[in-house]
Order: structure tokens, then sequence, then C-alpha cells
């Protein structure tokens, strides 16, 4: 007996030790997937609630992507009776498809999109102050300091059809006859990453997602030239939507930002400042501005 009493008191401890480890994992694993969304799609929940699809154009992951706009669809979806399921495509022209074939009810995508699909989407949303801006971007350990330099370089670009970081820093270079080795990279995440890692290498980018990255990041590249401004991407409807929906989810998404409980849903996207979008006030000009040469 006197052996059994020890053998029960580490038994009876390692047991205790195992439903405590057990239950703090069970509540953390709780806590993190607390902080994941668990429903298909973000808005209302009632019975006769209507389903849209929406991508937004990948600049970053998708996963960064879900985080930042699923707590907005939220609240415009409980407001309008909406559920957003997400359709986020792998790359830019994949996103392109699925604009071209009418499949995603609502997007977020880049000016010239606009210009591409304006029979079928209309631009609802907009950001009012940004002008949205090519970029080319160096790294700072390179030594190239003036746009003469650039000519044979590879450069990193997220996809062709990327408005500012591809069409427009493409234009600007080839009105200075300066020729470069494109090398799509799919977003503008991979394009400053690439930079940052290799001084021999130069990117495309726009202003507004330099901004989003990380100081530590940005203090690795150097911004050589900066092109003219455009108002930036509009977030746009399917036409063959309901008339009152569409004007619901534009009203709605004003609304939010007016109100002081709920407008820091905008901080984490790229339209801070919402104003209603018009095609022919915003973006019929860039149809007049020659980049169709380098659409793909």
């Amino acid at each position: 007996m006197k052996r059994i009493f020890p053998i029960l008191l580490i038994a009876i401890t390692t047991g205790c030790n195992q439903i405590n480890t057990t239950q703090n994992g069970a509540k953390n694993q709780s806590t993190t997937d607390s902080q994941q969304p668990t429903e298909d799609c973000a808005g209302a929940k009632t019975a006769d609630r209507t389903i849209r699809t929406i991508s937004i154009v990948p600049q970053f992951s998708a996963s960064r992507i879900q985080a930042d706009y699923w707590p907005l669809l939220t609240e415009i979806g409980k407001r309008t009776n909406l559920c957003f399921k997400l359709d986020q495509r792998q790359s830019i022209p994949l996103f392109e498809e699925g604009l071209k074939s009418g499949s995603i009810d609502y997007a977020f995508m880049n000016p010239y999109h606009q210009v591409m699909v304006k029979e079928t989407y209309q631009p609802i949303i907009r950001d009012k102050q940004r002008l949205l801006t090519g970029i080319i971007v160096t790294n700072k350990q390179s030594n190239i300091t003036a746009i003469e330099q650039l000519n044979g370089q590879t450069f990193l670009l997220p996809a062709p059809n990327a408005f500012a970081a591809s069409l427009l820093t493409r234009s600007y270079l080839r009105r200075r006859n300066i020729k470069v080795a494109p090398k799509y990279v799919k977003t503008h995440q991979n394009v400053y990453r690439g930079v940052a890692r290799d001084p021999d290498l130069i990117g495309g980018g726009v202003n507004n997602t330099f901004k989003r990255e990380s100081n530590a990041l940005r203090s690795n590249l150097s911004i050589l030239l900066e092109t003219e401004g455009y108002p930036s991407h509009p977030f746009s409807a399917l036409k063959g939507l309901p008339p009152e929906e569409i004007q619901a989810v534009q009203n709605t998404w004003l609304n939010i930002a007016e109100d002081p409980t709920t407008r820091a849903l905008l901080n984490a996207i790229q339209i801070k400042i919402p104003i209603k979008a018009d095609y022919n006030r915003d973006y019929a000009q860039l149809a007049e501005l020659g980049l169709e040469r380098y659409v793909q």
C-alpha cells in the first residue's frame, strides 16, 4: 500500500494536468476560430436573404482580402438583406475572366477594368480623395537613380492589365523610348517583395498599395517615379441586378461611412472616404489614353 499511494497521486496529478492542457487548448482553438469567418457568406442571416457574389481585384493575398472586407460586407449585407459570397480569383487575369463573363455580381476593380466592362458593370462607389498613380520602385541598395538606367531591366509587374502598376508605368516608359522586360508575378505584394530581395530588379506598383505595406518593407524600397493621377478603383455592380438593390448597396455604404459607430469598418479597405461614382465623370477619360496597346 505504501507504494500504491505515490503512484495514484502521480496518476491523478498527471490526469489533471492533461485535462487542464486539453481545456486550455480547446479554449485557445475556440478563440482562434472565432476570429475567422464561419459563414459561407457575409451579411444577412434571414431566410429570405439574397446571396450575391463579390470579387476584389487580387492586389493582395486572398486571406488578407477576406480579413479586410468581411466585416464591412457583413454590415452592408445586414442592412440590405443581402449576403455576399466572396469569389476570390487567384490572379488578375482570372479576375478579368469573371468580369467578362458577368459571373460576378459586385466587384472592386481597377479603373481600366471599368472601361473594359462598361457595358455590363456600373461604378457605384469610389474614394473621394485618393487619386491613383503608378509608381516604379527600386531597391535602395541598387545604383539606379534615373529612368534612363531602366533600359533593358527586368520589370516586375502584378499582371498585364493592372491599370496604374502596369498600363500607366509601361506607357510612361514607352513615351521615353525605354524598353523593359516585363515579368508578371500576380500581386502587388509579390512585386514589392521581389524588388526588396533583389537590387537588380525594378517593379511597378501603385501609390495606394505601397502605402499599405509595412514600414519594414518600404524601408528597403525607393520610388523612382510616379505617374499622373486618376480616380481610383471603383466598387461596381452588374447592370443586370435590380436597380433598387444597387441603390440600396450604394446608400448603405455611404451611411456606414457617416455613422461614427461603423465608419472604422472602412479603415482596412481602399475606399476610406466613399462617394458616388459616375462612369462619364470619373472613368470615360481613360479610354483616350491609348492604353489598349498594352492590354492582353
